[in-house]
């Protein structure tokens, strides 16, 4: 077995790629779960991270499509009904960026502050800073997210039964699976 590469080849992707998606994948699942159960007792834990998690997301987010773009050349070319779902990932970073940046948005708009992890990025204003946007924003924060976490439930099943279960084509062993 070849040792796992830092940087993506035509056989597998790499420990930068593999690092940011499974980070990203865990996050945004804290991120959902935080939602499901926002209001039950005993969950407090997840709603007082949710905003600095999702700062932190879009940091990652951003990173990731940085390092996605430069390792192109390195993966494997995309054909035919392919270039869809490469249509399909396109949509998912957009989701992945403007959700996080909309409660951003938000927050600003409503004249809250925002602290990420303890450092404040912004402080209050008084009053809103910029009239509807706090409103807006939080809609559209609100149905992206949903939509996002349904196409995500999309990418999965996709993942697991068109390239592990129909094409068998080894797209999962790349991304969770050792060197070949």
């Amino acid at each position: 077995m070849a040792p796992l590469e830092w940087r993506d080849t035509r056989h597998y992707y790499g420990r930068i790629t593999r690092s940011l998606h499974w980070l990203i994948a865990v996050l945004l699942a804290w991120q959902f779960i935080g939602m499901g159960l926002s209001g039950l007792p005993g969950t407090g834990l997840v709603a007082s991270t949710h905003k600095s998690m999702g700062v932190t997301l879009l940091v990652l987010i951003v990173l990731r499509a940085l390092w996605g773009l430069s390792q192109l050349s390195h993966r494997p070319p995309h054909s035919g009904a392919e270039r869809l779902i490469g249509l399909g990932h396109l949509f998912l970073y957009a989701l992945m960026l403007v959700v996080p940046a909309l409660g951003v948005a938000m927050i600003w708009g409503s004249g809250r502050s925002l602290s990420v992890w303890g450092v404040e990025l912004f402080g209050a204003a008084s009053g809103a800073r910029a009239g509807g946007l706090a409103g807006a924003a939080h809609e559209g924060h609100e149905l992206l997210a949903w939509t996002l976490g349904v196409l995500i439930l999309g990418h999965i099943a996709l993942a697991l039964l068109w390239h592990g279960l129909v094409r068998r084509d080894g797209t999962l062993s790349r991304m969770a699976g050792p060197p070949r």
